[in-house]
């Protein structure tokens, strides 16, 4: 089978299974949050809701449901301790979701076309998946679209899901938190905590700095070789 009618396949099946999200979900009259609302009473009600919570989340970009509706939902549902936890691995499970999806549709040309539209800055993040990575989370720039475009260019994987998985925190932790505080999910919308802002600023620069320590670090030829590596595909 060639890449292209794979690709086909996968889109078709895709555009199916939101289909039948948006027929499901509009047949029983639920909006985006009583659908959360009904997922929690499952996850209250039964010993595996942290299996059920975790293998949604980790599926849901598939139906573009949004993160933040969950993330906030693990804090109701598992408190601020055991909704970061659970939050936190189901939140990464995700991130792999999303960047399968996008590597599924890109290309190394492709990602040549959109760094010289771009001016660069997919070459940059190629070189540096896991800074890039870090930044973008850490800018809370759209959950989905960062793991979806990180597959698209052929972000090697490894620093792209460190990058996230360090990125993700703060955001994390301050959704968990609201939901934890909160008796339901109509009762209003997170706000960030500056201490949040500036965790997530001390996190950029912790990273940055660790990052570009670890390349200093390396003898020239290893350093040199790696960033031919890194651009390849």
């Amino acid at each position: 089978m060639t890449r292209n009618r794979q690709r086909l396949l996968v889109a078709i099946g895709w555009a199916l299974l939101i289909a039948v999200y948006v027929v499901v979900t509009r047949d029983r009259g639920l909006s985006t949050l009583e659908a959360a609302e009904e997922l929690r009473g499952a996850l209250a009600d039964h010993w595996w809701g942290p299996v059920l919570f975790v293998a949604v989340y980790t599926l849901r970009p598939l139906v573009l449901f949004p993160a933040s509706i969950l993330t906030i939902l693990g804090g109701l549902a598992f408190g601020p301790v055991w909704g970061t936890v659970w939050t936190l691995l189901a939140a990464n499970l995700s991130t792999v979701t999303t960047y399968v999806l996008g590597r599924t549709f890109g290309s190394p040309e492709a990602a040549s076309t959109m760094s010289r539209l771009l001016g660069g800055m997919v070459d940059r993040a190629r070189r540096n998946p896991f800074e890039a990575t870090l930044l973008m989370r850490l800018l809370y720039l759209p959950f989905d679209a960062v793991g979806y475009v990180a597959g698209f260019v052929h972000l090697r994987f490894v620093p792209f899901l460190a990058g996230s998985a360090l990125g993700i925190v703060p955001g994390t932790v301050a959704f968990v938190g609201f939901g934890a505080s909160i008796e339901s999910l109509d009762e209003g919308t997170p706000s960030f905590d500056l201490r949040i802002l500036a965790a997530s600023a001390l996190l950029a620069v912790g990273g940055i700095v660790l990052s570009r320590r670890l390349r200093a670090g390396r003898p020239p030829v290893v350093t040199a070789a790696t960033e031919t590596q890194e651009v390849a595909p």
